[in-house]
């Protein structure tokens, strides 16, 4: 079942786990968007920025041994909301950086870095304000005296955007950087399975 916005306008605390056509479902074609007037070219533009990954994914089959580009997509911000007009679509992506590994100097795998060079550029050709997590399983999470460099930065990044998305700007804020009275937990968000 997909969650319900709260009384806020944003989802309750917590990450919630959801197909693509779910958080379509949820967040474009729901009656109370349909006076929406950018829904749904900011999602075709999520569609346009996402389809280079596909692209590769497709285009190197065999090198990816069934590993895919993006692990997960994580949606927040005021896509994720009641606004009814959002500016963009604020994304998170869990790139599997076994898989970055496998494509990397394959003709058209400079996307993966041009995806995240300018969250400007991606914002004005798509609407899509992206970021990128380094994915990898780690077995020995219990251990941190075990980690890798990659591994904490991994660890770091997926906590700071994980709480990122969960938190909200205070009304009289005119910083919109996090403060230490943001910080407390006031939404939720969705963790897309593509």
């Amino acid at each position: 079942m997909l969650p319900s916005f709260a009384a806020n306008g944003f989802l309750p605390l917590g990450r919630y786990s959801v197909s693509f056509d779910e958080a379509e479902a949820m967040l474009v074609s729901a009656p109370e968007f349909e006076d929406s007037s950018t829904r749904t070219g900011l999602w075709d533009g999520l569609h346009d920025y996402l389809d280079p990954f596909l692209t590769l994914e497709d285009t190197y089959t065999s090198a990816l041994g069934g590993l895919p580009l993006i692990h997960r997509l994580w949606l927040g911000g005021s896509f994720v909301s009641t606004r009814l007009d959002p500016e963009n679509i604020d994304a998170t992506l869990l790139i599997d950086t076994r898989a970055e590994r496998a494509v990397r100097g394959k003709p058209g795998s400079k996307w993966l870095t041009i995806a995240f060079k300018s969250r400007s550029r991606m914002k004005e050709k798509f609407g899509v304000s992206p970021l990128r997590i380094g994915y990898q399983p780690v077995a020995h999470i219990f251990e941190p005296d075990r980690f890798t460099l990659e591994e904490r930065t991994y660890f770091t990044q997926r906590g700071v955007w994980d709480d990122w998305w969960q938190r909200c700007r205070l009304h009289d804020q005119s910083d919109r950087s996090p403060t230490e009275e943001s910080a407390a937990p006031a939404r939720g968000y969705l963790e897309v399975r593509l």
